[in-house]
């Protein structure tokens, strides 16, 4: 049945997301059940002897198997609720908003969500079938986000319980919520034979916790990747047919949609994984690790972050953050991404004394393309920016290096606004900021905003990159969406421009070679190797941001037209001095990156044999 306005309307998933919170404190408490059938079950191992006290032992430790079982099940309703219940309210937000701000307009929307303009002025009727496309497609999304969340919670309920080995239980995992620090003191505090039974057993999960060290993260997240990949292919060799035929109907073959989708990225995550190892040398492949690993996140799109290099022994740390269509399920991993490849490479030859890492993250839900609707928005950037600051602020507490390691987060695109949002809007903390591509800073309105630990924000927007100016134009907002009655929403636009130089970033040089006009293809150049743009972000993230200058990487900022008041007003009694100012008109569209000369923008920026 499809979704209607008045269901939408009328749906309350805030409920979602107390319930998911209610469930955690049931959680808890079931946490300290377990732990005293545990130590008291310790007790009767030590003191019970014979067939009686055999009897009773085998009895209560199938009791607290059931009840980690339970837990299990518990825990991934919870789950279930707290992903599905605030992207269920977002969706709704968005809805309503654009519903309501039509009928105030006097539109009417029906309750299959067509947009009928009003009578007068004619003009509106135009706006009818991108209004309808557009409250249609949150009906459809609200009912894709309500279905997965139903099944989720159906699998958790109905599902087998994950297995657990016999005898002596799992410990329990800590709580919700807890801190990178409480998780580090709770896996330090545990004994080695149970350290290896919670990596041998990976519950789904435990292995994106902040507070794990960097490879048992990799540990756990492998070994559920290579379980997601394992359950199809175990399944298609069982029926003699073929995996994708087992992905493509899993109900035929015992297993659910869950299963197919987890196979399907568990998949790309493992061919990623052997992307960024062996880039294109594949005879000296790198050392990587799966940080983080979430098949099913956001409707089976699926998050991931992949760290070439260790980062809790590195004493440079790049952590890169990409924009739209950066998921699982679109193999941003695998498909010819050299971003980290090419960073990491460039870092170890501007500082060869020095050990790096770099982190390929995508562990938030960014917009799916330039037309999907959510992009003119900084609600997903906000929400990303939280998970973003989680994971980096754990790197300083499992950080096992000589002193605090030098952490520069590069944002390119939607990525930089979500970097941007996680200084201001969730307090992570970091050496450097670099945003590259960068359409606005959203929550941040200068350089002092981000609040950095002793570095600097630095900027590098193309003068051809059409996406680096929408912050200086702000167009989405004051052209089309305010005159077409907010159909984008009410909060449209990214924010501020951070190559103007009245924002306070350092500006480095990021042109593309061979033109000056606007071309969407030099949006994803900043990472090519020879470039002037990935030339200063090694520098700066190899902890050499101060010699952009001597590299002859620094750039002047964008500024406003301006007119200027005269110094002096001549009269017949001699000249009266007045204060002279500039007035901007406008934002600022001036951009002295743009009249360089192409043949003084070239390809062969490299720290090859001439480290800093």
């Amino acid at each position: 049945m499809s979704v209607t306005v008045s269901t939408v309307e009328a749906s309350d998933p805030q409920g979602l997301t107390a319930a998911a919170g209610r469930l955690g404190g049931t959680i808890a408490d079931l946490d300290g059940a377990i732990t005293g059938q545990q130590q008291a079950l310790d007790r009767m191992r030590a003191a019970w002897q014979g067939t009686a006290g055999d009897a009773a032992i085998a009895q209560a430790e199938k009791n607290l198997t059931e009840q980690l079982q339970l837990r299990a099940r518990l825990e991934s309703v919870r789950a279930a609720l707290a992903t599905g219940g605030p992207q269920l309210e977002a969706t709704r937000a968005g809805l309503t908003g654009v519903v309501g701000t039509l009928r105030a307009a006097g539109w009417t929307v029906t309750d299959d969500g067509r947009a009928i303009a009003p009578v007068f002025p004619p003009l509106l009727k135009q706006f009818e079938p991108g209004f309808t496309a557009v409250i249609q497609r949150l009906l459809q999304l609200f009912g894709q986000i309500d279905a997965a969340t139903a099944g989720a919670v159906r699998t958790a309920i109905g599902g087998v319980p994950p297995a657990t080995p016999p005898g002596t239980p799992l410990p329990p995992p800590p709580p919700p919520g807890a801190s990178p620090e409480q998780v580090k003191q709770w896996w330090d505090s545990l004994s080695d034979a149970d350290r290896k039974r919670l990596t041998d057993t990976a519950p789904r999960g435990l292995g994106n916790l902040d507070g794990l060290p960097v490879e048992v993260r990799d540990q756990l997240n492998r070994t559920v990747m290579d379980r997601d990949i394992a359950r199809v292919e175990h399944a298609a060799s069982a029926n003699g047919v073929g995996a994708d035929e087992v992905a493509a109907h899993p109900e035929r073959y015992g297993l659910n949609r869950a299963d197919a989708v987890a196979y399907q990225n568990g998949l790309k995550a493992r061919q990623g994984l052997k992307h960024q190892a062996e880039g294109d040398n594949p005879a000296r492949p790198r050392k990587t690790y799966l940080f983080g690993y979430d098949p099913l996140a956001y409707n089976g799109q699926g998050t991931a972050a992949v760290a070439l290099g260790n980062p809790d022994t590195a004493d440079n740390i790049g952590v890169i953050v990409p924009g739209t269509g950066s998921s699982l399920e679109s193999d941003w991993l695998n498909s010819g991404r050299n971003d980290g490849i090419n960073l990491l490479d460039q870092m170890g030859k501007a500082d060869p004394s020095k050990q790096n890492a770099v982190i390929m993250w995508m562990g938030y839900d960014a917009p799916d393309s330039f037309t999907d609707p959510r992009i003119a928005n900084p609600e997903l950037a906000r929400s990303g920016g939280a998970l973003l600051a989680g994971d980096v602020n754990s790197l300083h507490v499992t950080h096992t290096g000589a002193g605090e390691p030098n952490i520069t987060v590069l944002g390119h695109s939607y990525g930089s606004t979500t970097v941007a949002d996680a200084f201001a809007g969730s307090g992570m903390k970091a050496t450097n900021a670099v945003l590259i591509g960068c359409p606005g800073t959203d929550l941040t309105h200068s350089a002092a905003d981000f609040n950095l630990q002793g570095g600097q924000v630095y900027v590098g927007n193309a003068s051809t990159d059409p996406v680096g100016w929408i912050g200086a134009s702000d167009m989405a907002a004051d052209v089309l969406n305010g005159p077409l009655a907010d159909p984008l929403g009410l909060s449209v636009g990214l924010g501020d421009d951070a190559s103007a130089e009245s924002f306070g970033a350092v500006r480095f040089h990021a042109e593309v070679p061979g033109g000056n006009l606007p071309d969407f293809d030099d949006h994803s150049y900043y990472y090519t190797m020879g470039s002037e743009s990935l030339y200063s972000m090694s520098a700066i993230a190899s902890g050499h941001g101060d010699a952009l200058g001597g590299l002859g990487m620094l750039a002047d900022g964008r500024d406003s037209p301006a007119v200027s008041t005269p110094d002096r007003i001549p009269t017949p009694f001699g000249d009266i001095p007045l204060p002279h100012t500039d007035i901007p008109l406008g934002p600022a569209i001036l951009d002295p990156e743009a009249p360089r000369d192409n043949g003084a923008v070239t390809s062969d920026h490299r720290f090859d044999g001439r480290p800093i």
